[in-house]
């Protein structure tokens, strides 16, 4: 008979511990290697989000770069025409607000001093007054073109006439 002989409880428990760390240690790095990989994932989806709102916001900005003369040629129907339809005035409100939504904001310019980061001068009138002083250097007396933000951003400078010395 030849008998194999079996390993002692000591032993066995000794090579079961070793398995038992090699299985731990290996454990672990798939874990620290799945959680750098969801990260990686995460940090792509962040930037892929982010240059998908950057095209989106430029796409938007030329369309509504291009309705302006939309929302122009509707304003300057209602200053030349006083019998227009009320429809008219329904419609030009509905895109408005539409345009408004989307971050239109039209750049002030009554009684506003002329700021050349928002406003472009197209005629310059001289100071009529007697005492003209360096306060009314510069005013906007007049819109000749409305100008407009988008999202805090300039789209298009209001077009003014200014007063000068």
């Amino acid at each position: 008979m030849n008998e194999e002989k079996l390993p002692t409880e000591p032993e066995t428990i000794k090579e079961l511990m070793k398995k038992i760390e090699s299985l731990e240690k290996e454990k672990n790095e798939y874990l620290e290697s799945l959680k750098r990989a969801k990260s990686d994932v995460l940090k792509i989806q962040r930037e892929f989000e982010e240059k998908y709102q950057v095209i989106e916001e430029m796409a938007n900005s030329q369309i509504i770069y291009h309705l302006l003369s939309v929302l122009d040629s509707f304003e300057l129907a209602f200053q030349r025409n006083e019998k227009i339809d009320q429809g008219f005035y329904l419609i030009y409100s509905q895109l408005k607000d539409i345009l408004e939504k989307f971050g239109l904001e039209e750049i002030e310019t009554e009684n506003k001093k002329f700021d050349p980061r928002f406003h472009e001068t197209l005629q310059v009138k001289k100071c009529e007054k007697e005492n003209c002083t360096g306060e009314d250097e510069g005013l906007i007396i007049e819109t000749l073109s409305k100008g407009y933000l988008l999202k805090g951003r300039l789209l298009r400078p209001a077009r003014v006439k200014i007063i000068n010395h």
